[in-house]
């Protein structure tokens, strides 16, 4: 069975090109070996509710994998990246992936961009 991998991209910096950055991320799932399941969109205001709700698919689902299209997604809201990637480890043993940064990471096994 392969591995499920969600998506999560802030739509602020997506620019119009959601659809694009959703098919970038479920080709590389796929040449990963992975079942991309879903994106979760966050909201122009950002306001962490699709984070919410993604860390509490990945517990539902048993998932450990997330798919961005750059680690500057997980960046600009009132909580620190550094933060969101480790409740992502934390609470649900998720990896970060990126488009533009493979492979897989883990919190503080990144260099900021």
């Amino acid at each position: 069975m392969e591995a499920l991998i969600y998506g999560y991209v802030r739509d602020e910096l997506a620019g119009g090109d959601s659809e694009e950055l959703e098919d970038a991320m479920c080709s590389l799932a796929s040449s990963a070996g992975m079942c991309f399941a879903a994106t979760f969109h966050e909201s122009t205001t950002g306001d962490g509710t699709a984070f919410a709700e993604l860390t509490a698919e990945l517990k539902r689902a048993d998932a450990h994998h997330v798919m961005v299209p750059s680690l500057e997604h997980l960046a600009g809201q009132t909580i620190p990246r550094e933060i969101l990637l480790a409740k992502l480890a934390d609470e649900a043993e998720a990896r970060v992936w990126t488009v533009s940064n493979l492979p897989p990471l883990r919190s503080g096994e990144f260099s900021a961009p």
